[in-house]
């Protein structure tokens, strides 16, 4: 049974196997009669191009990236001791200075018991103050010869405990008093309040947040810059910043940040470009796009745009040889604006078809209608 079993699994095998071989020469046999269709349309048909000598053009790269808005400061503001929220004094989208309170601990608990250190402190310095007043007759006794020196010492031991009690008692006046001044939740810097977490009643924690307090007038582009565009971004330098839920309403700006060390495994950079918004008309989590010139490529050997073709994947253009065009695979550097910078691949002055490309192969025979002056696109 097993010996039929393992029969019928090879068989199965040896069909999808002779079956995907069938399929793949299927599609190769139709793929290759459809770059032969191509090649008899074309054949011993003279195609008419425009041609245009690549010559050399300083370009600057325009560098585009996508980019959202925080805050140049952010941060939850929590209580430093453990109680019910007494008040809150301010609320979402409210605007607070650096220093000032906006919640406060019920603090009863806290005011009694420094009331109570302070009292322990008044006793201990009336004891203090009896205690040194008897060591100054002790010691004029003492001098006399009309008490003991263990009496005297006796004394001057209990002036001293109570010296240290004193000492003690007004450091646990400073610590609670301290811890009463804590019951106020002070916001370390002004901005706009962005987030209530708890509501007046609650109980909290120590740490735990009541708001989100954002410094607004200033708002930050974080954008990601891969390695190969990292050279161009300049501390410094100006950008401009797009937003298209402003219906593309641009904002000037300037980068401010760029990362020294690349986020791995990915190899990108993070850069920051700072706006004003004193205006308040930027918002944060706002998406945006930011648009950075990057260093001038003086002299760079460039060719139209347009007359890229995308063949095999690589991008190439046709380069006229006497009556013909010859294909050529290029190395480029940036393309926009309209040019395409060539690392390699072609010489300067040699003529690039930059009208009938897109009918036009490799070893076709053209006519040249007209040759365009270098620069004009």
């Amino acid at each position: 049974m097993q010996k039929k079993n393992k029969k019928i699994i090879w068989l199965a095998v040896i069909a999808v196997l002779l079956l995907s071989a069938f399929i793949g020469f299927r599609i190769y046999s139709n793929l290759n009669a459809a770059k032969q269709k191509a090649a008899g349309i074309t054949k011993g048909r003279v195609v008419t191009v425009e041609v245009m000598p690549a010559f050399h053009k300083n370009i600057t790269p325009v560098i585009v990236l996508s980019a959202s808005l925080e805050p140049i400061w952010y941060s939850d503001i929590s209580p430093k001791v453990d109680g019910r929220i007494g008040n809150l004094m301010t609320d979402e989208g409210q605007v607070v200075s650096a220093g000032q309170v906006v919640a406060s601990i019920e603090n009863n608990e806290f005011a009694a018991q420094v009331s109570q250190a302070q009292g322990i402190a008044y006793a201990t310095r009336a004891d203090l103050a009896q205690a040194r007043a008897d060591l100054a007759r002790y010691e004029s006794l003492y001098t006399q010869g009309a008490i003991s020196a263990q009496q005297y010492e006796a004394m001057r031991t209990k002036v001293a405990s109570l010296e240290g009690q004193l000492r003690a008692n007004e450091g646990n006046i400073g610590y609670l008093e301290t811890r009463l001044g804590n019951a106020n939740v002070v916001t370390p810097h002004a901005g706009t309040v962005t987030k209530r977490y708890l509501q007046t009643g609650d109980y909290a924690k120590a740490g735990t947040a009541i708001f989100n307090i954002a410094d607004l007038s200033i708002l930050v582009a974080k954008a990601t810059v891969g390695e190969n565009q990292i050279s161009q971004i300049v501390l410094g330098a100006p950008a401009k910043v797009v937003i298209d839920a402003l219906n593309g309403q641009e904002f000037s700006g300037v980068v401010t940040k760029v990362s020294p060390a690349a986020i791995v495994p990915a190899h990108t950079f993070s850069m920051e470009v700072s706006l004003n918004n004193a205006e308040n008309i930027l918002r944060s989590g706002m998406f945006a796009k930011v648009v950075i010139n990057g260093k001038e490529h003086q002299q760079a050997l460039v060719v139209p745009e347009a007359s890229l073709v995308l063949f095999e994947d690589q991008r190439t253009v046709f380069v006229l040889v006497g009556d013909q065009v010859q294909q050529r695979k290029l190395k480029l550097g940036y393309v926009g604006d309209g040019w395409a910078e060539v690392l390699s691949g072609l010489n300067p002055g040699e003529l690039v078809v930059v009208s009938g490309q897109n009918i036009t192969r490799d070893g076709s025979k053209v006519t040249v209608t007209a040759t365009r002056e270098a620069g004009k696109i």
